[in-house]
């Protein structure tokens, strides 16, 4: 009933409100499109597109927590050849694959309330402040990842109901006590054998290299002896960080916000009401109503005389409670009697609105309140100086813009006008780029043929983290493959090695042979006696061929030869299997939740390499 009170009193003004704020949001998610520009399509997945401006976030995403992942080991890996490539495809396969999941989930009705996702979104704790979400912090952290409101709310939308269908499968999947129990027995187990080592080492100076076979490494493998393409840029950087700490607000500027907004930080009296209701259209409502003034007079508990009357059957349950309200929040004739109650314990008399006839009582009171100057300047003084900051970044980004697109052929006037100066890199590739142009976005224009081959500057480039660039290209050197003599000794280098492990598995096979014929192999080798799968006296490698190895059905040595990680070679016999008894034991709990897991893991990879295979999709060329 208190619903219903409270939707029927809203005024023509709340409902004009409420259009404009509907109207706002609809015309800032126009205008995101509209201003957006052109995206290019990377990749097509049935009859959805995946556009490049997805692709460059998630991979800046991956690039990040690589980096992360790596430390200062990052930039040797990523200057690896084809390495980041590598990782730009690996990303948008997985962009392939959320968006068939996010096809599939639709197409089976599979849906996410918007009232969820805003929930969702109120719960992140990145968005919250003292506990509670906090819509500008909100804003902000969308703003420096390079999100609309509405985009974010998609992305998490697509999450949620990805999400879905992994709950699903991994509900449906399980694991036995029997098979837990089974896994329990194989980890208990020892073998036992022996094996030996061809070590490379020992047949480097065996290897005989002539011009021939240099030459063809050479010819095979242009890839590894490429030089990747460089550039040597100038740039002028305007960035919102270097004019935050240029602002100052005076104690002033600050006064005169608060003693002009003080609405801002005023809480409204807020009131604890009781009623008694009677509905219009019951007969002789008002008559009813007036009885039960009657006996309120006359010294009647107001709670049994709500339980009694009041139509309001929730609110008479707790004695005509309607819990807190504010003003404007009711009916306006109801709004009137009960902020016109003097005193707690106070009581109405009959007030008539478009739901019947009410008695209103004074519960309780909270007087408003404004929040002093002290506790809000530091707050308005943060607000003032990012309005500033705005307000001049914009205006120093159209400066920029419009002096380097009249003289496209320096920067220097462009620097002079937004107060800055000229920065000038060495050459560097994509993956050893400066940190100011390291973002990919900014990598993708830098790159551009159209901007190398005109050396003129480019058109003003905006960063996620609220940065300005224009640059100019000043030198490129393109990719090419570098000069045989350049690179001959690292071709000897590595093709002794690899002529080296080849003479080491040579040798590892003679040893294995020798074995099955004689008994033993002519060369001395270590024995492994009842050792288990996580064995750290043996190699890793040695025992995964240990284990890996069927026993021989006549009791004879099971033999096999192996290539080494480190590039060595070994013959590893298997003689005995010593099985671990497992009776009276109970399957470990935990392995068996382990086993469900990866079992629902290795289901939905399948089901996802099914989608894919179903799929209609058609890649594109990125932007590089």
């Amino acid at each position: 009933m208190l619903e219903r009170i409270r939707e029927g009193s809203q005024s023509f003004t709340a409902k004009a409100v409420l259009v404009l704020i509907i109207l706002t949001f609809a015309l800032a998610g126009v205008g995101s499109y509209v201003t957006g520009g052109a995206t290019t399509t990377v990749a097509e997945v049935n009859d959805a597109e995946i556009n490049q401006q997805a692709l460059d976030r998630a991979y800046e995403n991956e690039r990040s927590r690589l980096q992360e992942q790596f430390g200062d080991m990052f930039e040797a890996v990523s200057s690896q050849p084809g390495y980041m490539q590598s990782v730009r495809a690996n990303v948008l396969e997985q962009l392939i694959q959320q968006e068939l999941l996010v096809q599939y989930a639709r197409d089976n009705g599979m849906r996410v309330s918007a009232e969820r996702v805003k929930q969702e979104i109120r719960d992140i704790p990145a968005f919250r402040s003292a506990g509670q979400f906090d819509n500008d912090i909100y804003l902000m952290a969308l703003r420096n990842a390079g999100y609309t409101p509405e985009q974010f709310a998609a992305v998490l939308r697509d999450d949620l109901i990805r999400s879905q269908i992994a709950q699903a499968i991994g509900a449906t999947e399980f694991a036995l006590s029997a098979e837990a129990l089974a896994l329990q027995r194989l980890q208990q187990q020892t073998r036992s054998g022996a094996y030996i080592i061809a070590e490379n080492q020992n047949f480097v100076d065996q290897v005989e290299l002539t011009d021939d076979d240099i030459q063809a490494y050479y010819d095979n493998n242009q890839q590894q002896f490429q030089t990747p393409e460089q550039l040597k840029v100038a740039f002028v950087q305007l960035s919102k960080a270097e004019l935050y700490n240029q602002v100052n607000i005076s104690d002033e500027e600050v006064r005169e916000y608060y003693d002009a907004s003080s609405d801002q930080y005023r809480t409204d009296e807020e009131r604890r009401v009781a009623h008694i209701l009677i509905e219009n259209g019951t007969e002789d409502a008002q008559a009813k109503a007036e009885q039960a003034l009657a006996e309120l007079n006359e010294g009647a508990d107001f709670a049994a005389v709500a339980a009694e009357y009041s139509d309001d059957t929730f609110s008479a349950e707790q004695g005509g409670d309607l819990d807190w309200i504010t003003k404007g929040s009711m009916d306006e004739n109801f709004d009137n009697a009960a902020f016109a109650l003097e005193n707690v314990g106070d009581v109405s008399g009959i007030v008539e609105t478009s739901f019947g006839f009410h008695i209103i009582k004074l519960l309780d009171l909270r007087a408003g309140e404004v929040t002093p100057f002290e506790e809000v300047a530091g707050d308005i003084r943060q607000r003032l100086k990012s309005q500033q900051v705005d307000d001049k970044y914009f205006e120093l980004q159209q400066k920029l813009a419009e002096v380097s697109f009249e003289q496209p052929d320096t920067l220097e006037p462009a620097a002079d006008a937004i107060g800055t100066s000229v920065r000038t890199s060495d050459l560097f590739t994509r993956q050893n780029a400066p940190t100011a142009l390291s973002d990919e976005a900014t990598l993708n224009r830098i790159f551009n043929p159209d901007l190398i081959d005109e050396k003129l500057n480019s058109d003003v480039i905006e960063t996620a983290d609220d940065r300005s660039l224009v640059v100019r290209v000043l030198e490129h050197k393109p990719q090419a493959v570098k000069p045989l003599d350049d690179v001959r000794s690292q071709i000897v280098e590595q093709l002794r090695v690899e002529k080296a492990q080849a003479l080491a598995l040579e040798q590892a096979e003679t040893w294995k042979q020798q074995w099955a014929e004689q008994g033993e192999p002519e060369a001395d080798y270590l024995t492994l006696d009842a050792v288990s799968m996580d064995s750290q006296s043996h190699p890793r490698a040695i025992l995964r061929a240990l284990f890996s190895e069927a026993p021989a059905a006549d009791g004879s040595a099971a033999l096999t030869t192996i290539e080494m990680p480190n590039g060595d070679a070994a013959v590893v016999a298997l003689t005995q299997v010593n099985e671990a008894s497992i009776e009276g034991v109970e399957a470990n709990q935990q392995l068996v939740e382990q086993l469900q897991n990866r079992q629902s893991q290795l289901m939905l990879q399948a089901f996802v390499e099914t989608l894919v295979e179903q799929a209609s999709i058609t890649r594109m060329q990125s932007e590089e």
